[in-house]
């Protein structure tokens, strides 16, 4: 089973935060069979990145896949994302938690993305959770409630 999702991301002191508890909230929702420790580090690293390039953009998009097992996590936006320089030293040794990880144009801007697999040894997934126990972990992170509908971009 394939899942996506695509989420708009104010720039602001906690997109970082935000980002993380999203991609934490949907893989283990979707139970990504994945290292939950390791896709903190490679959120936060990424996010930090794109928003200490992100210039005078306003937002950004999360992109999220689920795909036979691997985990693909990309933020896109206008112009302003930048590759991630492959001898950064702050990003080297997260870097290599990845299974793959690389930028490609989207419209007039572009997209960094990484892709995380399953660790060596685990063979059981994370348990699926119910799409309201993740609403209410969102809505407790984000501080934004749903509105009536369940959409929380029209609150």
């Amino acid at each position: 089973m394939s899942h996506t999702a695509t989420v708009g991301l104010p720039i602001t002191s906690s997109t970082v935060r935000d980002a993380r508890t999203i991609t934490l909230a949907l893989a283990t929702a979707w139970g990504a069979p994945v290292s939950l420790e390791d896709l903190v580090l490679l959120v936060d690293d990424l996010t930090a990145d794109v928003v200490t390039h992100a210039g005078d953009e306003a937002s950004l998009a999360l992109e999220l896949s689920l795909t036979g097992g691997v985990l693909r996590v990309a933020l896109v936006d206008g112009e302003a994302v930048r590759p991630v320089d492959d001898d950064a030293v702050p990003f080297a040794r997260h870097w290599a938690l990845a299974t793959a990880w690389g930028d490609e144009p989207d419209g007039d801007g572009h997209r960094v993305w990484f892709e995380i697999g399953p660790p060596p040894g685990l063979e059981t997934p994370h348990p699926d959770v119910s799409s309201d126990t993740i609403w209410h972990a969102l809505e407790r992170a984000l501080g934004s409630p749903r509105s009536a509908d369940g959409d929380p971009s029209a609150s």
